[in-house]
C-alpha cells in the first residue's frame, strides 16, 4: 500500500510540473516600438496631445511563432512602457510635469496603459512609466494599434523633441486547452 500511495504521489507531482512547463511556454512578451515628436514651443501647463503613427500589431504571426493560435489568448498586459528621447541630444523630459500613454484601435475605444506624474525636475533622457493593470488582448489581437500621448509641459521646449515609445507586453495563452 505505501507503495502505491508512494507511486501516486511521484506521478502527481510529475503531472503538476508538466502542467507548470506548458503554462510557462504559453507566456511570452510582444515588443512594440513608435516614434513621437514633441513640437516646439508647446504653451506651459496647457494639456497636449501626440498620436503615434498605426502600428501593425503582426499578432497572428507573433502568436504562431510562439506556438499558440488567438483563440488561445487568456490575457494580455502591459508589463512595462519606456519613452527615450533619441533627439536632440542632451535633452531630458524635465520640460514635462506629467504624461499618459493610451491605446487605441479602429474597433476599440481608447485606454490609458501607462502614465506618471508629477515628474522630477532632475529626470534623465528615459521615462519608465507606471503601467495600469488593464486587459489588453483585444488590441493585440486587432490588425492596428495607435498609441497616445497626453500631457502637460512646465518648461518651454524651442526645438522638437523626438521620443522613442517602447512598449512591453506579457501574454498569457492557454496551451493546455490544445491537449484537451
Amino acid at each position: 500500500m505505501k507503495r502505491v500511495t508512494g507511486l501516486f504521489i511521484i506521478l502527481f507531482c510529475t503531472f503538476l510540473v508538466s502542467c507548470n512547463a506548458i503554462k510557462k511556454l504559453g507566456q511570452f512578451y510582444i515588443n512594440y516600438n513608435t516614434q513621437a515628436v514633441f513640437p516646439a514651443n508647446i504653451p506651459i501647463n496647457m494639456p497636449l496631445s501626440i498620436t503615434s503613427p498605426s502600428i501593425a500589431t503582426n499578432s497572428s504571426e507573433i502568436f504562431q511563432n510562439n506556438k499558440t493560435r488567438s483563440d488561445l489568448i487568456q490575457s494580455v498586459r502591459l508589463s512595462q512602457l519606456t519613452l527615450n528621447i533619441t533627439s536632440p541630444q542632451g535633452q531630458t523630459f524635465s520640460f514635462l510635469q506629467n504624461v499618459s500613454i493610451y491605446i487605441s484601435s479602429d474597433s476599440l475605444p481608447e485606454v490609458e496603459i501607462a502614465s506618471k506624474q508629477n515628474i522630477p525636475a532632475n529626470v534623465g533622457d528615459t521615462l519608465t512609466l507606471d503601467v495600469t493593470n488593464v486587459e489588453l488582448q483585444n488590441y493585440i489581437k486587432a490588425s492596428e494599434i495607435k498609441m497616445r500621448i497626453a500631457g502637460t509641459t512646465d518648461k518651454l521646449i524651442t526645438t522638437n523633441v523626438y521620443v522613442n515609445v517602447q512598449a512591453r507586453f506579457f501574454v498569457q495563452a492557454n496551451l493546455l486547452a490544445v491537449l484537451e
